[in-house]
């Protein structure tokens, strides 16, 4: 067994497990070869297999009449470098301590996704963003639908999730999403009733750091989790309406900004953010979903200080996303313009501030 026979694979995981036949041994022969080649795109694939190998119980699988079709596909979730770390001291049989595993990550990850190894791009980016928000899906749109599942799957995740609910961008975040099988769907028991089986489920689940949300008839718990009221409900809902989604152009993703600008702004002036969402009455009634006249409209709002003193607000109105500002001081109007752009496209003021926390400012938490 040797190296080739993994590169042969072209990065199938269970193509890889096959050739391993549940040999831990083998395992870390090759990724020991691989250190040693400097195959950083094979250390990643192995330290893959290898988790898949385990969690599948390979050691105990009849190899002999097996193919790849036979052997369960897991969905990994990128977390630190969780799996490439774990593989890496058990076949070099180090234990390195936090600082020099991050680095070695964070090196072997960057050259495996500059040589175009799209799962160690992912990787890589979902560490760098703390959050999954609009800005990180931006990040991913040049590379989504070229086959890489879990890439498509936290690029509908951070649409989901950084963009207003209802929204172009939000069902299209759901669609990416479904289409890679990432969205975990739950449904009442027989004879339950959906709103006993909301408040069972909220209740004896743990979900402490997760939103909650009331849309199109379904309970969703943070981006991933949907509660529906039956099946048949939720097969409706992704004929109606995911199966109908026009997939925005990648020109709409991109717009101009100098994100070191942005950073030496934020700190040489000491710029603090201020988030806040709030309902506007009006005189002017709109129709609500769950029926009767609702009089105004909700905004989502950044309110900024520079060096210590209140500058002024931006506010994007939810249903219109129509953007209202107040400031006059030309100084940060780069950052002004940036987070006009954010709210244009999302309809949340929320994505624009995480985007801003994400490029180091010191004075954005």
């Amino acid at each position: 067994m040797n190296l080739e026979a993994v590169r042969d694979t072209r990065g199938d995981i269970n193509g890889i497990r096959l050739l391993l036949k549940g040999s831990v041994e083998t395992c870390n022969n090759l990724f020991r070869q691989a250190v040693e080649e400097g195959d950083v795109i094979s250390q990643i694939q192995l330290s893959h297999a290898l988790f898949g190998m385990k969690q599948g119980k390979d050691g105990s699988k009849d190899f002999s009449s097996l193919s790849t079709r036979d052997l369960e596909t897991f969905f990994y979730y990128p977390r630190q470098f969780a799996l490439f770390n774990s593989a890496y001291d058990q076949a070099m049989g180090v234990e390195s301590d936090w600082e020099t595993r991050d680095a070695r990550s964070k090196e072997t990850f960057r050259l495996a996704s500059n040589r175009g190894y799209l799962p160690a791009f992912l990787e890589l980016k979902c560490n760098e963003w703390r959050s999954r928000s609009y800005g990180f899906a931006v990040e991913l749109r040049p590379f989504v639908g070229k086959g890489d599942r879990q890439l498509d799957y936290h690029f509908g995740q951070a649409l989901k999730r950084g963009c207003e609910a209802g929204s172009e961008l939000y069902y299209e975040g759901m669609y990416w999403m479904n289409q890679s099988g990432g969205i975990q769907v739950k449904y009442p028991r027989e004879g339950q009733s959906f709103e006993g089986f909301v408040r069972w489920y909220v209740e004896y689940e743990d979900y402490p750091n997760e939103s909650f949300d009331n849309h199109d008839g379904f309970f969703h718990i943070g981006s991933s989790v949907v509660l529906a009221p039956s099946k048949e409900a939720w097969e409706t809902f992704v004929k109606e309406k995911l199966s109908n989604v026009r997939v925005s152009p990648i020109e709409s993703y991109v717009f101009i900004y100098d994100v070191e600008q942005l950073k030496s702004l934020q700190n040489e002036h000491k710029i603090r953010v201020g988030h806040t969402s709030s309902f506007v009455e009006s005189v002017e009634g709109i129709e609500s979903l769950r029926g009767g006249i609702i009089h105004g409209f909700r905004i989502d709002s950044l309110s900024i200080s520079l060096d210590n003193e209140y500058l002024g607000e931006i506010s994007v109105q939810k249903d219109t996303f129509n953007i209202h500002q107040t400031f006059k001081n030309q100084k940060i109007q780069p950052m002004i313009d940036f987070i006009e752009n954010v709210m244009t496209r999302t309809g949340s003021a929320g994505s624009a501030r995480e985007w801003l926390s994400q490029m180091g400012g010191e004075y954005i938490v």
